[in-house]
Order: C-alpha cells, then structure tokens, then sequence
C-alpha cells in the first residue's frame, strides 16, 4: 500500500495491518523514523446459533397445537312404511385440534439465523363422544326402535360429516398455522445467539 504524506507538526498512523493475530503499527514520526510496535489480538470468537440447542427447545412438546375449536354434526334418519313411520335426529358435539407434530418441522441455522419448515396444520384429535350425542326419535306403534348397531352407524355418519366439515375450515386452518408460528418463535426466540426467526411452507 502507498502510503500517503504524513500531515507537518503531528505523528500519523500510516498503516495498519492484521497478519497472523498480530497488530503491526507503523506510525510515523516528525523526525521521518519509523517505530514499530507489535501487540498480540485477542482471539475474536463468532457467537452462532447452536442447532442442537434449538432443537432440544422445540422437543420440550411432542407437537403443537394451533387451535382448539367445537363441532357439531346432525345427521338424520327417516323410514315411513304404510304401517307406521320412525323418524330419528342424532346431533353429535365434540371438540376438535388442529396442529403441528414436532417431528415434522425441519430446522437450519445460518449465523443467528433460524430457518423453520413446518407443513400446514393437520387434524391432531376430535373428540364427539358417544354417550353425549342428543337423540331424538318420533316412533310409529307398530315400528321397532333402532338398534344400537344402527344407532352406531348414524354416529359414524355424523363423526364422518364433522370431520369433513372441520378439513373444508380453511379459515381455521389459517388461524391454526398463525399460532403454530407464535408459538414456535416463543420457544426457539430465548435460545442463545438466536436474533432472527424464518418460516417456510413444506413442500
């Protein structure tokens, strides 16, 4: 490097250089000598985002659950006959989660960076119980009840229905899909040297 004229009456740096974890500072002086001083440099060390630990952070769940919401589903069933007719309603209510495992999200690291994968929320339980479905029937005197066998199967028609019902909810899933973000950053955002967070869809 050329170095440039030293400014009259005052001492000025005139280079500086790094090599080898060493400062060299030539300064020069008025009288045109030049003094070498040589000082060691402390050894600078990156602070990253350990991927290991983000890792045992996201695992403190099994999985993650976006949002909780109720369902419902009636179905009916009508049989009439010249000798009497027998009309049942089921409604059956329950409860539903939409979610994320942890096992399907796929973390890098980059720097203080944190690149998150996760698919779309999917349908982690749903709970419409039995025994708490509200039946209501309207039985002519010369029909027989249902069984409990057919009974069973318009609760199966019913669950069925409100699955679909909740698949078809995009509104909710998307209500899902924000919280599971929240809720990621909330657990990976304390772990050290983490200063950035980045979500992608699975594809």
């Amino acid at each position: 490097m050329r170095l440039k004229k030293a400014i009259k009456g005052a001492a000025a740096i005139a280079s500086l250089a790094v090599a080898g974890g060493i400062y060299v500072n030539t300064v020069f002086l008025n009288d045109g000598k030049a003094y070498d001083n040589v000082t060691p440099v402390e050894h600078i060390e990156a602070h990253y985002v350990d991927k290991q630990s983000v890792i045992n952070a996201l695992n403190t769940r099994s999985e993650i659950v976006g949002l909780t919401g109720k369902v419902a589903k009636t179905i009916e069933y009508h049989d009439n006959a010249w000798y009497g007719d027998k009309t049942y309603k089921l409604a059956a209510t329950g409860t539903f989660k939409l979610g994320v495992a942890i096992s399907d999200i796929i973390v890098t690291t980059h720097g203080n960076t944190v690149k998150v994968t996760f698919p779309q929320p999917k349908i982690i339980s749903v709970d419409i119980p039995f025994d708490k479905a509200e039946l209501s029937k309207d039985v002519g005197l010369l029909r027989k009840d249902l069984s409990e066998a057919e009974l069973q199967a318009m609760y199966g028609k019913a669950r069925a229905g409100a699955i679909d019902a909740i698949k078809r909810n995009r509104q909710a899933f998307e209500k899902a899909e924000a919280s599971v973000e929240r809720t990621i950053e909330a657990l990976i955002m304390p772990v050290e040297n983490v200063k950035n967070i980045e979500f992608t869809e699975a594809q």
